[in-house]
């Protein structure tokens, strides 16, 4: 179902198949240990026993009926202070694949992918660093292809909002595409500018009044910026600007 890639120049031109796996970062991680990958190699699964998401969750698909994957990405030629622009190029490859076929595609902070408010793929990147380089880059994604039930109503996907079952391996080749271009424009090392404006230009919350919780209470706000190490500033209702935010500091309330 899931073939190499022959229009791609890195990623997906080597997919590794497995019909069930706990965690294809896991099984990813593990062939980066022995040495047994190319850069953009694929390890993609139909069912996915113990996926991870953001913040030590969890994550759940339907066995069959979505894209559930890892790419092994070997970046040295980023600065480790700029690794976050990696966590960028894989949001914006998704939302122009998205884009495909709906319009409203959003990027929640840091990395997860929304349409109408409701997720519809989230994003788990692992960096290895080696000395003063960025080693490699495991990059998880879970993306709703045809899932039509979910067990809450924040999430959605492709058959939700266009009424259409779709091949996975079609999709699949698609969205290779769309990320191996983008990752080909970070590699070109002069986009970086315009990589951060488009996905700031992107970004739920931004320019847009937003409810999240800080500290445990409740607040409004917008956002304003992400700066390079990928921390979060946001201006209060109040007007206080909060800034510096990490991942784990901060949540999202939606409707």
């Amino acid at each position: 179902m899931y073939n190499s890639i022959q229009d791609t120049l890195i990623i997906g031109k080597k997919v590794i198949y497995l019909p069930s796996c706990h965690s294809t970062n896991d099984i990813a991680a593990e062939i980066v240990h022995a040495g047994l990958f190319t850069e953009g190699t694929v390890v993609i699964t139909d069912h996915q026993l113990s996926g991870r998401g953001q913040r030590g969750t969890s994550w759940f698909a339907n066995p069959g009926q979505n894209l559930t994957f890892s790419i092994v990405l070997t970046p040295a030629f980023l600065p480790i202070q700029n690794q976050f622009l990696i966590s960028q190029t894989v949001a914006l490859g998704i939302k122009a694949y998205l884009e495909k076929y709906i319009s409203g595609v959003q990027i929640k902070w840091p990395n997860d992918i929304l349409v109408g408010g409701k997720k519809i793929c989230g994003i788990l990147i692992e960096n290895a660093i080696q000395g003063s380089k960025l080693n490699t880059s495991i990059v998880g994604i879970g993306l709703n292809i045809n899932q039509m039930n979910f067990e809450n109503d924040l999430a959605t996907s492709l058959f939700i909002e266009t009424g259409g079952e779709l091949s996975l391996g079609d999709e699949f080749a698609a969205l290779m595409r769309c990320l191996d271009a983008a990752y080909l424009q970070l590699r070109g090392g002069n986009r970086f500018t315009e990589i951060r404006r488009a996905y700031m230009g992107s970004l739920y919350g931004y320019a847009q009044e937003v409810k999240f919780s800080y500290k445990d209470r409740v607040y409004t706000g917008t956002v304003t910026g992400v700066d390079e190490l990928g921390q979060l500033s946001v201006r209060l209702s109040n007007g206080e600007e909060l800034t510096d935010l990490g991942i784990k500091e901060i949540s999202w309330i939606r409707s």
